[in-house]
């Protein structure tokens, strides 16, 4: 070989190791292994946390009779929950040296609006049209109020503050880290299916349930994934999982997977009808109207929501084809 071939061909690349190509990628370490890695140090905050808060709860309010929590403990809880998620989740962010923002809940001027119009015009309202649907249809009645004005506003306080926390807790814990890594595997939509399934197992735990009201969880959630793809963040989703819950337990008073919560505004009677038409004792959630209206949702936001060149949960692989 004379010196101009020698000059002209490149050396050729080293081989590359098995270990190595089990771990790591182009990219760096594997999404898989980065999810395993942030669900253990999920386990040993959520631990923590979780104990932390059973220690309080036990001091301040005594043993729990027949395992009941009041309502703003409940939401204390979510709370402890949600915090052991973001501690994961930034740990992450300083091993993976990207802001704690770039899995779903950065710090914008345009959050509190996002939220705000989650919480009345995707959660609060979509709701409504559906117990309207349902009432002219003849299978829910909305009754009437039965609190004053001081216990109305310290109930809406309240279970504004449980559905806050449990939006948060529940958005950023399907729908942060975990879908965005999971993404940068697989793709979004197919991460998004899994964890919206993995989601909707994970209510079958709620005792009062049915079968279209866990498939009604699962299409909330590909809902929240939608706007999760379009805004390039959750805030739209959590005011939206907030928002319908209160609009639920607290301001129409209807079950909620079974449950009837205290201290409601309205007292409607028990629903009547076929129960995949009315929901039965599981609420609205167990509705065929509320799969109606969370799949056009679902669909609307996806053909007319806003579009993003590029947002948070764009895969590594399309940030490399867009570069390129």
């Amino acid at each position: 070989m004379d010196l101009n071939t020698a000059i002209a061909s490149p050396p050729a690349p080293a081989p590359r190791s098995t270990a190595r190509f089990v771990f790591f990628n182009e990219r760096g370490l594997r999404a898989g292994w980065r999810l395993l890695i942030f669900l253990a140090i999920l386990a040993v905050s959520g631990f923590a946390a979780l104990g932390v808060f059973g220690l309080l709860l036990s001091l301040v309010r005594g043993p729990v009779r027949g395992g009941a929590v009041p309502p703003f403990w409940m939401g204390l809880g979510d709370l402890a929950a949600f915090l052991a998620v973001v501690l994961a989740s930034w740990i992450m962010s300083r091993i993976e040296h990207c802001p704690a923002g770039t899995y779903g809940l950065p710090f914008r001027p345009s959050a509190l609006s996002r939220f705000a119009a989650g919480y009345v015009l995707w959660g609060f309202l979509p709701l409504t049209v559906v117990l309207v649907i349902m009432r002219a249809l003849g299978v829910f009645s909305f009754g009437t109020a039965g609190l004053g004005l001081g216990e109305s506003l310290q109930w809406a306080l309240t279970w504004g503050f449980v559905f806050l926390m449990v939006g948060f807790f529940e958005e950023y814990s399907f729908r942060g880290y975990a879908l965005y890594t999971l993404a940068d595997g697989i793709g979004f939509w197919p991460a998004a299916i899994i964890m919206a399934l993995i989601f909707g197992r994970a209510h079958m735990g709620n005792g009062g349930e049915s079968y279209i009201g866990i498939v009604g969880t699962i299409l909330f959630a590909l809902f929240a994934s939608a706007t999760l793809r379009r805004t390039g963040n959750l805030w739209l989703a959590v005011g939206a999982h907030a928002g319908w819950n209160w609009g639920q337990s607290f301001f129409y008073g209807v079950s909620d997977s079974g449950l009837r919560a205290q201290g409601h505004l309205f007292n409607p009677p028990p629903p009547h009808g076929p129960i995949w038409l009315s929901g039965g004792t599981v609420g609205p959630e167990g509705s065929i109207v509320t799969l109606i209206v969370w799949g056009l949702m679902t669909i609307g936001f996806l053909l007319f929501g806003p579009r993003k060149e590029m947002s948070n949960l764009t895969t590594s692989q399309e940030r490399s084809r867009v570069s390129t």
